[in-house]
This record gives C-alpha cells, structure tokens and sequence, in this order.
C-alpha cells in the first residue's frame, strides 16, 4: 500500500523523531489536521502502535479528535486497514489501538495504564493543567516514544505555555507557532 500525505512546509521538523512536538498558534493553522494524518501513518506504518489521544476534560468521546481521525483514515482511503468502535479505534492486522480520554478522570495509579504509549496527543492543551503535565511527562516512557500538544494560547501563564514556550523548553522539543496564514489548504470561508 501506498500512502501519500501532503506535509506542509511547517510541518516539515515534525518529520524527525523528537519527545516533545508542541504545535501552538491560532484556529485553523492546520495543527490538528496536520497531527491526525501523522497518528494514522503511524498506525498504518506499525500495526501494534498504542496511542492516546488526551485532553483536560472529555465529558464523552464526541469532544475528542476520533471524529478527525474517522474523516482521516477516510481521507487517506485506508479504511480497510481499522476497526472503529464506539470508544477506540483497532487496528485490524496487529494488536494497534487508539484511545480516547480525559485527564481530569486520571490519578497517579489510573495514569499508568497509559504505560507503554507509543504516541500520547494532548489536543486543546491550553487548558492543561499542571498535575496532568505533572502525570503525563514520566508515565510515557517508552522507549522513542512521543508526547504531542496542540492548542491555540490564552494565557502565557498556562501550564503548557510556560513548558513550552517559558525560557527553558525540555529537551528534545520541537516547538512550532502556526497560525492561518501558514495553512496551504485553508478555505477560503476562514479567510473571510
């Protein structure tokens, strides 16, 4: 099979292996969009990839990124290559599964079944707080394993920002500001 994703020229640091891959700016960049075709490759690529798509709060899986990712594996026509459930995607030829939650439902001991983690996306990460940062940052300890936050800033005083964008980032970052104008397929609607 093969499998051909469009990478914007921002996007293009994303392409290297890193453990942080912090992604900010205003709507419509392109940072979700551009995360989810990424997780889908790399469930395409190894079949047995554990993954956790997380945010502060996830009241139900209808405020996660699984709709996005749904609209992706479409997109991208590998349909055939996932199962999807109700509250996870499978991957079909290996034992791969994405999962959805909220850190507000996590303690220090639940924390740990996100062990072995391949990939953890903390999406609308503005509003992390610093226990989750606090949780997430040594539970995924995988080795090559990633941690991705998306979010459009409120406050320089938010967790998230501080890490990332505070004067000391953690090493092995990579941290890139993406705002409309730097989205090559931006509908014209939003340029309105």
């Amino acid at each position: 099979m093969k499998l051909e994703i469009e990478t914007p020229k921002w996007a293009e640091p994303l392409l290297r292996p890193s453990r942080y891959k912090a992604l900010w700016g205003g709507r419509s960049g392109g940072k979700s969009h551009e995360r989810a075709e990424a997780l889908i490759e790399q469930h395409v690529l190894n079949p047995n990839n554990f993954s956790a798509c997380i945010r502060e709060i996830q009241k139900s899986i209808k405020f996660s990124v699984k709709r996005l990712l749904e609209l992706k594996i479409q997109q991208l026509g590998v349909q055939g290559l996932f199962e999807i459930q109700e509250s996870v995607i499978k991957n079909r030829y290996g034992d791969g599964i994405i999962v959805f939650q909220g850190m507000q439902n996590h303690t220090a001991d639940s924390i740990k079944s996100l062990e072995g983690c391949d990939v953890l996306w903390f999406e609308e990460a503005q509003t992390a707080s610093q226990k989750s940062l606090d949780l997430i940052r040594p539970t995924i300890r995988k080795d090559g394993s990633e941690i991705w936050f998306t979010w459009n800033p409120i406050s320089m005083d938010d967790p998230v920002d501080k890490l990332f964008r505070g004067d000391n980032p953690p090493d092995d970052s990579i941290v890139i500001k993406v705002n409309y104008y730097d989205n090559p397929w931006l509908p014209q609607v939003m340029v309105k």
